[in-house]
């Protein structure tokens, strides 16, 4: 069976520290797929001048993970209201970073998460990202 179409809808929010905020706006298409009762989005992100990132989010209320390869290599895991271990990469240097997760909500359609990123004792930023999508009709 092949994997549902959808239309994907990505706005994050970036706040560095003494910075003011950015909005940051993606459309893709994508796919829903399925693997031992846990639904994935996957989507590409072609950004201007960049290498194609292929992008996983493990939907999931309780325990998801974003995980991009490509240009940029990164593995951030969410819990709600837990702190996890993940990993950036940009060529062939990877770093730990502390992932603490603010709000975690996944439900049909939509996939939201509020977390702080934190490396070396120090804090990178906010972020809130939001993702909608629904399937492409034929």
């Amino acid at each position: 069976m092949e994997a549902p179409k959808v239309d994907v809808q990505l706005r994050s929010v970036i706040q560095h520290p003494s910075q003011p905020a950015e909005t940051h706006h993606l459309q893709a298409s994508g796919e829903i797929i399925e693997k031992k009762g846990q639904h994935y989005l996957l989507f590409d992100e072609k950004l201007e001048g960049m290498p194609t990132v292929r992008t996983t989010v493990k939907l999931h209320a309780e325990d998801a993970f974003i995980m991009r390869k490509g240009g940029v290599q990164m593995r951030l895991p969410f819990r709600p209201n837990d702190s996890r271990i993940g990993t950036y990469g940009n060529g062939p240097a990877i770093m730990d970073i502390l992932v603490v997760t603010k709000s975690l909500h996944s439900m049909p359609g939509q996939f939201a998460v509020a977390y702080e990123l934190h490396a070396n004792g120090t804090i990178l930023g906010n972020y809130e990202l939001t993702i909608t999508y629904s399937e492409v009709t034929q």
